[in-house]
């Protein structure tokens, strides 16, 4: 029988030696800072380089700077050394009981990709309670009291911090009863009733993308939040632009559907911003685990080149897919 050879885990005065190297960009400013020798330092990180197998560290003239192995590694340092310091705190002055992390998020942000997810946040950090605020304006954070905001937009905050969390894909979705005996041609679509989250911007940015910027028809219903626009898609109300990293329940569940297979890269992102000071210990857990979930690519459609496609072949190879289609339920038939 073979017995797994057990994994120790570095001490904790090395991991904290670690986390001020990488914060300082220097052993001599780390040992400074733990108020031990360069000697001492120099040889805990020789110890954890050995134990892990990897290269933390490049040394240069100026210090050091983490590798990419020791920048993920890291992360996982901070997220930790982070929550032993909250809940050592959190201890000390209320027993047990949770400590809070205010964020301010778009309605659609949070209805839609955070709450969902907090769940799994909760399961990491029990002692941290999070109260997500929804707002579309970008608030005043150290003046209204919070801890860090997510925000959907082109990327420019002066006077913050902040860090691209994700981008996202534009694609065309309706709900299945509206499509049904409809022509679903890119000319039959836009002449259904079109929805807009604010403004007519995602529209423009798809047909643009697709070939045909002067498809967008003078009407629409325009709503100022993009859950009622999606909502109102999915009662069959008109076609809206759907924002990949939001509309994964909907497609998943068929209460939506992509009648043409075509995405086009969003012109904003998701970032993460919080005021330039020491965060918090809770609320730099959160920062971390926003960060590492926020990764995970969402999945992209078939895309077609419909840049050198005309409207014209575009619909006559739409008609072709639905006589394959029905040819092939006819031959089925009388198969059976």
């Amino acid at each position: 029988m073979v017995t797994a050879r057990r994994v120790r885990s570095p001490p904790l005065a090395t991991l904290e030696a670690f986390a001020a190297a990488v914060r300082l960009g220097s052993l001599s400013g780390a040992a400074e800072a733990l108020h031990l020798t360069p000697g001492a330092i120099s040889r805990q990180m020789a110890a954890l380089e050995r134990s892990l197998g990897v290269k933390l560290f490049d040394r240069h003239a100026r210090g050091v700077s983490p590798t990419v192995a020791g920048k993920r590694f890291h992360s996982a340092v901070q997220e930790a050394l982070s929550l032993v310091t909250a809940t050592a705190q959190d201890l000390r002055s209320k027993g047990e009981s949770a400590v809070e992390v205010r964020i301010s998020v778009t309605p659609s942000y949070g209805a839609r990709w955070l709450l969902p997810r907090l769940g799994r946040f909760a399961a990491i950090h029990p002692l941290i309670r999070v109260i997500p605020v929804a707002d579309n304006r970008l608030v005043d954070l150290d003046g209204e009291g919070f801890d860090l905001a997510v925000r959907y937009t082109a990327g420019r905050f002066d006077g913050y911090d902040s860090v691209r969390l994700m981008e996202e894909d534009l694609c065309v979705l309706a709900a299945p009863a509206l499509l049904r005996g409809k022509d679903q041609t890119l000319s039959g679509l836009v002449r259904l009733p079109l929805l807009h989250d604010a403004s007519d911007e995602d529209w423009r940015i798809w047909l643009r993308a697709i070939g045909h910027p002067g498809l967008l028809p003078p009407r629409g219903t325009v709503f100022n939040d993009y859950n009622l626009a999606i909502e109102a898609a999915v009662a069959g109300l008109g076609v809206v632009v759907g924002r990949s990293a939001l509309i994964g329940e909907e497609l998943r569940s068929g209460r939506l559907v992509e009648p043409i297979a075509f995405r086009v890269p969003s012109s904003r992102a998701y970032y993460a911003i919080r005021p330039r000071r020491t965060p918090r210990p809770p609320a730099q857990a959160l920062w971390s685990w926003l960060l590492r979930t926020s990764t995970s690519p969402s999945p992209r459609a078939t895309i077609i080149n419909f840049k050198t496609l005309s409207l014209a072949r575009h619909e006559k190879r739409q008609q072709q897919i639905h006589q394959q289609a029905g040819a092939g339920a006819q031959e089925q038939h009388r198969e059976e």
